[in-house]
């Protein structure tokens, strides 16, 4: 018998084996039975662990014996096609994406992906793994976000598995002014894994859980109450599942045979060493610019492992686990662990007059909270002309200037002889200034008291305005 035939026999006593242990009964329009229960509680799954039913015959071998070359130990290009779930081959939409993958443009996005996907893979992987879930999981990043991290759809789902907001209940994930945690690769990929494990012991199939990952949980079950079957294809070829959620399974299972398979799919195949991360736990905010400058490490690398970050600055409210290549563990821990390095960056703002704590707080877009802990004494409804206020340094901004700002920038070039009962503030309101401008300008200090007869240096103001400003009539 010719391996091929051999493959070929094997395949149809696994689809055999697959069809006697158990097969999924088509339901009426009653409510859907509850999974039914395993010996373990938990709820039994129709099928081997991830293999969907088998709707085509498996693809032909590799092409000649110049595809079969040395590689590490795994899928690769050398190998027989294997899958978990079984790619539905010679359904039309499927085919279709593959012939639009196998394009140059097709096969460029997908390297694009490739690249992009590096830093998390691995660990992804890893987790589907400890979760005893399909393989071909790990590329549901591609066609959810392209595998970005700050990828942000036009509905408002975020990172790399495209969480809405309001999905996020129960997986663990926080969203405030400082992380959006479905940016955070690690715990948005824990929520991901639970959820389509959760839909596939709710569903018993995987098209079926892939798809109510697209379409919800809720509009899946519907459709299969209303269609009668719980058969994927016919679901869609019936318009019982929207066109994006038609096409959902399709695409994701072609992207699937390309990326498990780069070599003989005319992708570049990768042998970079596994990307390994540890977690280094932060009690106080720091700034990744200026760790990653005192530990030797890419600005690049902690910005992507930590993408859920609002600023380059970890929460100052709270402890963090900051993600951190293995490789560079241990220079990050040394350089915390160095009381002489400041790694924070902050603005310090001298206080004049008309000035509040909340406009500050708009201008350097840190929050009143924030302010007053790095500023212990400091009362926000009695600032002090001439105190100076510690501002953490959470973007590059430009010095604050109120908005109805006297103009400072004027000569000095006039001269005002003290009367009595004049005082440096309502002078400075005469001539247009800031009370601290005219000290500064007059070398005394603000609190100074002025004396009947002394000069003091102002701005010559035109006939008009300073008659007014006298109070004057005209």
């Amino acid at each position: 018998m010719s391996p091929r035939i051999f493959l070929i026999a094997a395949a149809c006593c696994l689809a055999s084996a697959v069809a006697a242990q158990s097969t999924l009964p088509e339901p009426s329009l009653s409510p859907l039975p509850a999974a039914p229960e395993s010996a373990e509680g938990s709820a039994a799954t129709p099928y081997p662990r991830g293999l969907a039913p088998s709707r085509r015959s498996p693809p032909p071998p590799a092409h000649d014996a110049a595809d079969v070359i040395s590689a590490p130990n795994g899928r690769h290009h050398a190998a027989e096609y294997r899958f978990d779930i079984e790619p539905p081959w010679g359904e039309a939409r499927f085919e279709r994406f593959l012939a639009s993958y196998r394009k140059p443009d097709g096969l460029k996005r997908l390297e694009r992906a490739l690249d992009r996907a590096e830093p998390y893979l691995d660990w992804i992987k890893e987790r589907i793994a400890a979760y005893d879930l399909p393989a071909e999981l790990a590329w549901l990043p591609v066609i959810e976000s392209d595998y970005h991290p700050w990828a942000v759809s036009k509905s408002g789902a975020v990172g790399l598995w495209q969480f809405m907001l309001n999905s996020i209940a129960g997986y663990d994930m926080r969203v405030d002014e400082w992380v959006d945690e479905r940016r955070d690769f690690m715990k948005a990929t824990d929520g991901a894994l639970r959820k389509l494990a959760y839909n596939h012991a709710q569903l018993g199939d995987w098209y079926l859980a892939l798809a109510a990952y697209n379409a919800g949980l809720g509009a899946v079950q519907r459709a299969i109450v209303a269609a009668g079957t719980r058969d994927y294809f016919e679901l869609c070829a019936r318009g019982f599942l929207k066109s994006e959620t038609a096409d959902y399974v399709p695409k994701l299972m072609a992207a699937a045979v390309m990326l498990s398979y780069p070599g003989r799919s005319g992708l570049e195949p990768r042998w970079n060493g596994v990307q390994a991360w540890e977690t280094v736990s932060l009690d106080k905010p720091v700034d990744l610019a200026l760790l990653a400058e005192a530990a030797g490490v890419p600005l690049a690398r902690l910005r992507e492992g930590n993408a859920e970050l609002a600023y380059s600055v970890s929460p100052p409210d709270r402890s963090w686990n900051l993600k951190v290549p293995a490789e560079f563990a241990e220079p990050v821990r040394s350089a915390l662990a160095r009381s002489e390095l400041q790694l924070m960056r902050f603005h310090l703002y001298t206080v004049r007059s008309g000035d509040t704590l909340s406009a500050l707080s708009r201008h350097y877009d840190a929050s009143v909270a924030l302010i007053l802990r790095f500023n212990p004494g400091l009362r926000p409804e009695a600032l002090r002309i001439g105190a100076r206020v510690v501002i953490p340094a959470l973007k590059d901004v430009a010095p604050y200037v109120p908005p109805d700002a006297p103009r400072d920038d004027r000569p000095f070039d006039g001269t005002h002889v003290v009367s009595s009962g004049e005082t440096l503030w309502a002078l400075a309101r005469i001539y247009d200034v800031r009370p601290e401008t005219l000290a500064e300008r007059n070398g005394m200090a603000l609190d100074a008291i002025i004396r009947e007869g002394q000069s003091l240096k102002v701005p010559i103001l035109d006939s008009g305005a300073a008659f007014k400003r006298l109070g004057g009539s005209p």
